[in-house]
């Protein structure tokens, strides 16, 4: 392969693949990826289409392109069909990291003694951070940050902490307040206000620069607040991280804080332990990491403290390491810290990533760029009225200022405050409702959810397991509150079968729950593990001694490709007893013979299908079902030799919490898809869906079972779960493959899930949801709204609150664009008559200052809607201001202005042109333009419509205030001669009170004819 160069012996441009050891997928350093989310978008979208291509992950911290194959391969070469179409996509040869570039003839030398493997100095830990650790073994490590398998002693690390400094990332510097308070002035329309206060001191209007400048720190003043109150609630939603880890220091296992981690601590890492800092592994046991925070990979990452990588072996690819900000998934182990605080990794990223900005949402991009349009448009119009003023006979300087004035008045400055401030107030709403909205779009999100899947235990259930049933090959025992019956008459199970006692012994053994202390009945561990062994305790079983007459001398945990838990016990005799329970199936492979009140038969056929008999009617009755075995060899390895010894199923019901079924409903008639995802069998998941109305009404209830769900093609997979309700027996990467199934169709899910094994779905999800205190950290870390009060009823609290959101941005917009267009119409008409002018800049100016922010932000701040909940989503793609309502706002602003041009024409008629027909117009203007903002309060119910709609008391706060602020305009002699007002007699203020009423009137009546046609239409 020919790779050009320049002339400095460097290649141009390629594609470098800097990992292809692992067959079926090739890692690819692509140029120009570092932070360009455009083109990790653009290569992801077109890549996944590619029948070759199975999955498709782009880094733009790294600026790896991860690809895995879709037909499996055996090589670790990438098939050739790939890299054409690689090529072909990006435009640029593959080479690999081994081959080498054309270059010229070097000079001849004598050759130097190779240099030895730099050893890594503890000493430049400081202020150079080493890359090396992950060629080095963990004993090598050790020694090199002069650390000790036992860990450091307290003082030891106490002396590290003031030497290299606490385990804390850099805090970026904020914005100060003045920062704040100057960027206000940096803006389109002040520069705007700048010229016209300019012009009116070169043409001596002392008077009217003044006005300008009050306008100008006002409006800078309010931007100010709100935009402050809206960076501290937003800087507040920082990532939710443990502020604990657990470390082992003078051999003890210790919780410290996370700040205190210092360098040569050792970790102990356990499932859903948050990694502290950066460390390489001393000890692992099927140990997997989340590493998605730092690689952007949401699959688990297998570790292996034995491996050794190669210098150049990239950071994704470096098994034996672990790093600060990723989450253990599964297994056990431990790490010696060798980077804490700002030199891991990810404080390296943070790094250059720089100071934090205040995320923009694609509805103040929308918002943004609309305001720059208006600002053009606006440009336009002001230009017309200009030229028209001039050839109308109208004074230069005089049409210069009305044109400027016109210009500021006519752009919305309201339109960004409005939007941050009303997604800022949203956020704090509903934390007081107990809902923590972690991103600013999770807001947005929030009112175009069309799917939301639920994860089925913890979620939809209690997550308080406990035992109802226990099947053996000949006895079938109901359990009730802790009573064990045979039909109806109670028994002790250990006088009624052997088998049930030794079923209770593996129960315990194989078993992680302990009691919380000697003699309490409460339990520490898994609900699952606490039910089994509550149920030996209501047998009668001692568990105290028989853990310790048979200690446990080897652990195998339930793994994703190993669904059961094996433990070994040492005997007496110097045997070993074997306990498993796990899935019936897997169990029940693994078993040649089985217990029959103690006897020991061969299982036949007909048992084994008696067995799985009893296992799916079990789970028919929404139970969860586990199998139970066990064997004594002579050996600890013995068990996987010998074929284990069936004892019998064990059910368990998970109780589905209350008021489910009506949360479901309120989902359906929100337009609302419900998706149950659960690890439990086929039957049992569809028992629980149909308890809970998840079909809804018209809906078949969907079922599929997800063992062979990662084979199917993506295109076949999309068309699955289209149409599917539930999904059964799922693993994380099931749920994961779920999740982005349905995006590909084209909807916005929300992902629901309180467990380790949820992060990655609840990652890729358009709304990740998790449990407040349930909720594990690695599920709370990725996720973007958190339920505090755990409970999933509080979702809908949560997606009411979105849509009200998204409809109060947009009646603060109708409201502002509206009023807006009036005012541009008002000195259309003015222009083109000719004359005195109707409105002067200075009215202008003031009609700007008091109807532009409060009544907006009041509106803002609406209740939601009755019918909220009965709408169907929003189409998250849709322009916030369509086609329709630009239709709408014109007719609206122009029964308006007729309503102000008819009050001037009134005022012209008793008065004549000049400053009484003037004032006139602009009280009618204001009065409307307050009236109006009662009517954008919806464009469903009108506002006499007392039953349908809650008061808002921050509109008539702000409307209040501005008709104060109005009164006094023309009441106070000095005020009135500033903004050259006239007295308002009685019969004027008739004539305002309907020049403004009369289109607030007409307007509405609009509505409600707008309202009977839709319904009528609907009927049809």
């Amino acid at each position: 392969m020919t790779n050009s160069v320049t002339q400095d012996n460097k290649p141009q441009h390629y594609l470098l693949i800097v990992n292809d050891r692992v067959a079926g997928r090739t890692r690819i350093k692509v140029p120009g990826l570092y932070r360009n989310d455009r083109m990790r978008a653009n290569l992801e979208s077109r890549l996944i289409v590619l029948d070759e291509i199975r999955l498709v992950r782009a880094n733009t911290l790294t600026g790896n392109l991860l690809v895995e194959y879709a037909a499996p391969h055996n090589t670790r070469e990438m098939p050739a069909g790939i890299a054409q179409l690689l090529e072909a996509e990006l435009g640029y040869p593959i080479i690999r990291h081994t081959e080498t570039i054309d270059r010229p003839p070097k000079k001849i030398t004598e050759r130097k003694p190779k240099k030895a493997r730099r050893r890594p100095e503890v000493t430049e830990y400081p202020t150079q951070p080493l890359q090396l650790w992950h060629t080095f073994s963990g004993v090598q490590v050790i020694d090199f940050v002069q650390g000790s398998e036992q860990g450091l002693t307290q003082e030891a690390a106490a002396q590290r902490l003031v030497k290299y400094g606490y385990n804390l990332l850099s805090e970026h510097v904020r914005r100060s307040s003045l920062q704040m308070f100057l960027q206000q002035f940096v803006s389109a329309p002040v520069a705007m206000l700048g010229v016209a206060a300019v012009v009116s001191l070169a043409t001596g209007g002392v008077a009217d620069a003044a006005v300008i400048l009050i306008v100008v720190l006002v409006n800078s003043t309010i931007g100010f607040v709100t935009e402050k109150s809206a960076e501290k609630t937003i800087n507040a939603l920082g990532q939710l991280t443990p502020e604990t880890a657990t470390v082992i220091r003078g051999g003890k296992k210790l919780e410290i804080s996370m700040s205190e981690v210092a360098l040569g601590d050792i970790l102990a890492l356990a499932p859903g332990s948050y990694i502290a800092a950066d460390a390489r592994l001393l000890d692992s046991h099927r140990l997997t990491l989340d590493e998605s925070p730092l690689t952007g990979e949401s699959l688990p990452v297998v570790k292996n403290h034995e491996y050794l990588g190669k210098e150049d072996t990239a950071l994704g690819d470096r098994q034996n390491m672990v790093y600060m900000g990723a989450t253990v998934t599964g297994g056990n182990g431990r790490a010696i810290a060798v980077a804490t605080g700002r030199y891991t990794e990810i404080g390296k990223i943070q790094d250059l990533v720089g100071a934090t900005k205040t995320p923009v949402t694609p509805m103040q991009m929308q918002i943004d760029d609309m305001g720059m349009q208006l600002a053009l448009l606006s440009s336009g119009i002001c230009v017309l009225v200009f030229v028209v003023g001039l050839l109308r006979g109208r004074p230069l300087l005089e049409m210069l200022m009305s044109s400027i004035s016109l210009a500021v008045a006519a752009v919305p400055e309201g339109l960004p405050t409005v939007a941050t401030s009303t997604l800022a107030l949203g956020i704090k709403a509903m934390k007081s409702r107990k809902v923590l909205i972690r991103q600013l779009p999770a807001v947005e999100n929030l009112g175009s959810v069309q799917v939301i899947c639920l994860d089925k235990t913890g979620t939809l259930t209690l997550n308080q397991m406990s035992v109802v049933a226990l099947q053996t090959v000949q006895t079938g025992i109901k359990v009730k509150e802790g009573g064990f019956y045979q039909g109806d008459a109670k028994i002790d199970p250990y006088r009624t079968d052997e088998t049930l006692q030794r079923m209770m012994e593996v129960l315990v053994l194989c078993n992680e729950s302990t009691p919380a202390e000697m003699g309490a009945c409460f339990l520490r561990g898994s609900p699952t593990e606490n039910a089994l062994l509550q149920i030996a305790i209501d047998a009668g079983e001692d568990i105290h001694f028989l853990r310790e007459s048979r200690p446990a001398v080897q652990v195998d945990y339930r793994a994703e490709d190993r669904p059961y838990m094996v433990t070994v016990h040492a005997l007496e005799d110097g045997g070993f007893f074997t306990a498993v329970k796990g899935s019936p199936y897997e169990v029940l492979e693994l078993c040649h013979r089985c217990s029959i009140n103690g006897r020991l038969e061969v299982l036949s056929e007909d048992q084994r299908k008696s067995i799985l008999t009893w296992n799916e009617r079990l789970g028919a009755d929404a139970l969860r079902v586990l199998g139970v075995a066990y064997c004594i060899t002579g050996d600890v390895s013995g068990y996987q030799q010998q074929t284990l010894i069936w004892l019998g199923l064990v059910g368990m019901e998970d109780v589905i919490r209350s008021g489910m079924e009506e949360l479901m409903a309120q989902f359906h008639d929100a337009g609302i898809e419900t998706v149950m995802i659960t690890g439990d069998q086929s039957s049992t998941a569809l028992s629980v869906g149909k308890r809970l109305g998840l079909n809804g009404i018209d809906k078949p209830l969907e079922i599929i079972d997800s063992g062979h769900l990662d084979k199917l093609d993506p295109s076949v997979l999309a068309g699955l779960v289209n149409r599917t309700t539930i999904f059964s027996r799922v693993s994380p990467a099931h749920k994961l493959l779920i999740v982005e199934a349905l995006q590909r169709n084209g909807k916005v899910v929300a992902m629901t899930g309180d467990g380790i094994n949820d992060s990655p779905a609840l990652k890729a999800a358009n709304i990740g949801v998790t449990l407040g205190e349930r909720g594990t950290d690695a599920a709370r870390s990725v996720a973007d709204v958190i339920l505090e009060d755990d409970d999933l009823k509080t979702m809908v609290t949560a997606i009411r609150e979105g849509r009200a959101i998204y409809d109060n941005i947009r009646k603060s917009l109708h409201f502002l664009l509206s009023t807006n267009l009036g005012e541009i119409e008002v000195m259309l008409v003015s222009a083109a008559l000719g004359g005195a002018e109707i409105l002067n800049p200075r009215q202008l100016l003031w009609m700007n200052l008091i109807t532009d922010i409060f009544p907006a932000l009041a509106l803002a701040m609406d209740p939601p809607e009755f019918d909220v909940l009965k709408r169907p989503p929003r189409d998250p793609n849709a322009a916030i201001v369509s086609r329709s309502d630009y239709t709408k706002l014109i007719r609206e602003s122009c029964i308006i202005t007729a309503g102000t041009l008819g009050v001037y024409g009134y005022g012209v008629l008793r008065y004549g042109p000049g400053q009484n027909a003037s004032t006139q117009a602009f009280m009618s203007q204001i009065i409307a333009q307050f009236l109006h903002a009662y009517r954008c309060r919806s464009e469903h119910t009108s506002i006499f419509d007392l039953k349908n709609r809650l008061p808002n008391r921050y509109l008539d706060t702000a409307v209040g205030l501005s008709v104060l602020m109005q009164v006094l305009a023309v009441t106070l002699p000095s005020l009135r001669r500033l903004l050259r007002l006239s007295p308002v007699g009685v019969f004027d203020m008739i004539a305002i009170l309907a020049g403004a009423g009369l289109p607030f009137i007409a307007n509405e009546a609009i509505k409600g004819i707008n309202k009977n046609t839709f319904n009528q239409d609907n009927k049809k």
